[in-house]
């Protein structure tokens, strides 16, 4: 998966049984965190501040009160500025509520640097997504442009291994999603590569498992994809959540609990994948519109102003960089020489940012990058910097 270190944005946890661990780079104060069984005990509304998660163990809930806590707390959820990341800690033979829709189902022996690592996980997720639908909303779609195979295709789940319960995981998933069977991680990867899965699921020993795992998430097209692995044995659970496990299945599972869990990760990975797709074409659009001169201010003054709302509800900033060739030191003689430096500072501004911060080149103004956080344009300031200063223009 994706190894993110850091919050997108920061704000209390909402909590029910397990608090989530802070990391050590200024999380917002324990004293600002919610606990959501006292606030139900209590019957009141939840504080106006958004959280970075909430994080529900179903074991906090008395079964007796568990729809009435859910019929409190999912409406708050809901009326929530923006949508957050909202977990459901449970175990195997838990019994889930219907129609929560988390964004994702946990066993909740999950350790607290890989929950700290998924909430991270999930909240840049959740920014590329809703980033995606920027770009969709103010750019379009480009005409009969293709999608990576990788991207393509009808749901799907792919099963791992030879444990020979396949028939088990096509029985819990929804009847929408293809299930395809692959017996090795090379087979897995193979698989991957021809058409879209928006989930795994790694049933196999210990040992087969880490290597399937790690094979798949060194491919960069899959380093975010969820995947769920099988264990036997309980004491095996931490290591697989830290050979890149989203989540860990214990033992025998209830029929209901499992497909929920599965479904929970399918739906997470469908909307990857479409972010993806959306993201990868309007990458495609914004090159070619540098052989015409370049995007439209207005256009691109519609992006920053979508853009920038909606980072304000979560209380972040946009950062647009104007990489005028000037801004670095560099004198230009002649138009020739300008579009050179351009063509420079965009492809190094393309390699430096993620796929989720707009680099383009806009007219009247220049390449441009627009980045999420201070830390981008530090990162690509220095990188900029560098390379010019090997290089003879």
């Amino acid at each position: 998966m994706d190894v993110e270190t850091s919050l997108s944005w920061r704000g209390p946890y909402w909590y029910a049984g397990r608090r989530p661990r802070r990391n050590s780079n200024g999380d917002a104060p324990e004293a600002l965190d919610v606990s959501l069984v006292k606030m139900f005990d209590r019957g009141s509304r939840l504080p106006m501040a958004l959280p970075a998660a909430v994080v529900v163990d179903i074991d906090a809930i008395d079964e007796v009160r568990r729809d009435a806590f859910f019929d409190w707390l999912m409406p708050q959820l809901r009326g929530l500025d923006c949508e957050v990341p909202f977990y459901l800690l449970t175990g195997s033979d838990d019994l889930l509520p219907r129609g929560l829709q988390p964004t994702a189902i946990i066993d909740r022996i999950v350790p607290d640097e890989v929950l700290l690592m998924l909430i991270c996980i999930h909240q840049r997720a959740l920014l590329r997504s809703e980033e995606a639908q920027h770009r969709r909303r103010v750019f379009g779609r480009i005409p009969g442009f293709g999608s990576a195979p990788h991207h393509s295709g009808s749901s799907g789940l792919l099963v791992v291994g030879l444990s020979g319960r396949f028939l088990e995981w096509q029985d819990a998933s929804e009847q929408k999603v293809e299930v395809v069977g692959a017996f090795d991680g090379n087979m897995a990867v193979e698989f991957m590569s021809k058409r879209a899965f928006d989930a795994v699921v790694i049933d196999a020993p210990f040992e087969d498992a880490v290597d399937y795992m790690q094979q798949i998430r060194r491919d960069a097209r899959f380093a975010g994809l969820p995947v769920l692995a099988v264990c036997e044995r309980e004491e095996d659970l931490v290591q697989l959540f830290r050979h890149g496990a989203s989540d860990v299945l214990v033992g025998e599972n209830r029929k209901e609990t499992l497909g929920q869990r599965l479904n929970a990760a399918i739906r997470f990975g469908k909307r990857r994948r479409l972010a993806d797709r959306v993201l990868a074409e309007s990458h495609t659009w914004l090159r070619r519109q540098v052989t015409v001169g370049g995007l439209g201010v207005e256009e691109y003054t519609a992006y920053l102003e979508a853009c920038s709302n909606a980072l304000a509800v979560r209380g972040l900033d946009l950062w647009e960089m104007r990489l005028q060739p000037e801004n670095f030191g560099i004198q230009v003689t002649s138009r020739e020489e300008l579009e050179e430096i351009n063509a420079t500072l965009l492809s190094i501004a393309d390699a430096t940012s993620r796929d989720e911060d707009l680099v383009c080149l806009v007219r009247e103004f220049g390449p441009v990058a627009v980045l999420k956080n201070e830390e981008g344009t530090t990162r690509l300031q220095k990188r900029i910097n560098s390379i010019l200063s090997h290089t003879v223009l």
